[in-house]
């Protein structure tokens, strides 16, 4: 069945079908965006459309239906996105639109915690990278700092950069979805759990 504003505004996280191959991806952190699957050259792919608060259903349609019709006619999306890559903005610029987008569906002071938590201990050591360039190797020089001293904060900070490359895909500045389920791997395991306030 065909999704409604109503049913985008509401639905639970997951991936919820539209039509014609249009998906709407819900984060448990609440964020929305827009995903199209189609087969491209014998395999199946998923291009990002935008986030759901920038993008109305009615023209995420438009979106997903010209992107198919540019398919269709040979055209190579993939590497027409990665012909913008080359000016990619920085990971604290992205983090910053991020947390712009993000931050008007929290009721409580998340916000406050979640940027500062960026500030503190992610843009000193990556925040000057390109967004492209921000893998599980990147990711794990954060965390090795902050992994046995500040569990808690460590675990919530991993949380975040997942959600800032997923929103990075979204907009296209990625080409693939980054999967950080490798980095704590290269990490020590947690045995003392230790709780610090601010």
């Amino acid at each position: 069945m065909a999704l409604t504003t109503l049913k985008v505004k509401h639905a639970g996280p997951g991936r919820h079908a539209d039509v014609h191959g249009l998906y709407l991806l819900v984060r448990d952190s609440g964020a929305r965006s827009w995903v199209l699957r189609m087969q491209h050259a014998g395999r199946r792919r998923d291009f990002g459309l935008g986030p759901a608060q920038d993008v109305p259903l009615a023209d995420a349609r438009i979106l997903a239906a010209n992107l198919r019709k540019a398919v269709r006619a040979g055209e190579e999306p993939v590497s027409r996105r990665r012909a913008g890559h080359r000016s990619a903005p920085t990971f604290e610029k992205v983090t910053r639109d991020c947390y712009d987008a993000m931050k008007g569906g929290w009721k409580d002071q998340r916000h406050v915690s979640w940027i500062s938590s960026f500030e503190r201990h992610v843009f000193p050591l990556i925040g000057t990278r390109a967004v492209t360039a921000i893998d599980s190797a990147a990711v794990l020089t954060v965390l090795e700092p902050i992994w046995l001293t500040v569990p808690d904060t460590a675990k919530r900070v991993l949380q975040r950069i997942g959600t800032v490359l997923d929103f990075a895909h979204i907009k296209g500045f990625v080409p693939e979805e980054v999967s950080l389920r490798s980095v704590t791997r290269g990490l020590p395991r947690q045995t003392h759990q230790v709780t610090h306030r601010a």
